[in-house]
């Protein structure tokens, strides 16, 4: 039986590969509006996985369109523009159009197979977390770091055996989307001091979403505008220094992910 494994870049997702790779297709779909470090570490993962495996081990990297309004989007960010809409924690169309549905189409063509999602042994699979909408009827599901009860410390001690532990920066502590909706004001704080050229495209974006209302659209889940955003981190560099700040920046230890696929 074929064997796949739901592959974010993060800590789970990795280590599953390093367990249960051998012989498998890890599968990361790609909203083509990541952050620049995530592409940089999935070209490093792929290498250093596939030695390790002998050359036994694949990765395939799912690139999905959807048409919006009429127009062909080949990337979220161009969705959210024709769209003139953000994903929100009510509208989670970022995760189920630009990452699970492709998943499930794909699968549904590769006949009886597996798929591994990687919970780990302090977060148990039950039926509002599943990790994925579970609809394909030619796929068996597995959470094999759970079964295996193996914690997300042992995933890292796992991935530093092997020079894979993620470190990310703390701008990328919700996911790999340079715009998610679940970064905290924080997070896109420290985005602006650490990667000045990605906040300013977040923000053009955001000032380009903006209706006819009249009535202001953030990105943010804050509700802050990125100009209010902005003037603050303008204002503490203005205080600190430039050199302070991010330093104390790059300290700041990374939060949560928001899901399974989308598991930073």
């Amino acid at each position: 039986m074929k064997r796949f494994i739901a592959f974010s870049l993060g800590v789970e997702s990795t280590a599953m590969c390093v367990l249960y790779g051998k012989g498998a297709t890890a599968i990361f779909t790609d909203t083509g509006s990541e952050h620049a470090e995530l592409y940089a570490r999935l070209a490093y993962v792929e290498t250093m996985l596939t030695a390790l495996h002998g050359g036994d081990f694949t990765l395939k990297v799912l690139k999905p369109t959807h048409t919006v309004a009429g127009q062909e989007c080949t990337t979220l960010q161009q969705a959210i523009e024709a769209k003139k809409f953000m994903p929100s924690g009510q509208k989670r169309f970022c995760t189920v159009e630009w990452k699970i549905k492709p998943m499930d189409a794909f699968l549904k063509e590769q006949g009886e197979c597996e798929l591994l999602i990687g919970f780990n042994a302090d977060e148990e699979p039950g039926a509002d977390r599943t990790g994925n909408l579970m609809r394909c009827k030619n796929v068996t599901y597995r959470y094999p770091l759970y079964d295996d009860g193996l914690t997300r410390d042992d995933c890292k001690a796992l991935l530093r055996l092997h020079d894979l532990e993620p470190n990310y920066p703390v701008y990328m502590a919700r996911g790999g989307c340079k715009f998610c909706f679940y970064k905290s004001v924080r997070e896109y704080k420290a985005m602006y001091h650490l990667d000045r050229a990605t906040f300013d495209q977040v923000q053009a974006l955001e000032e380009r979403i903006q209706d006819r209302r009249g009535k202001f659209f953030s990105i943010s889940a804050s509700g802050r505008s990125f100009k209010s955003i902005a003037a603050e981190c303008a204002r503490e560099a203005g205080f600190w220094g430039e050199q302070e700040i991010r330093l104390t920046y790059k300290q700041i230890q990374n939060s949560p992910s928001c899901g399974a696929l989308c598991h930073r």
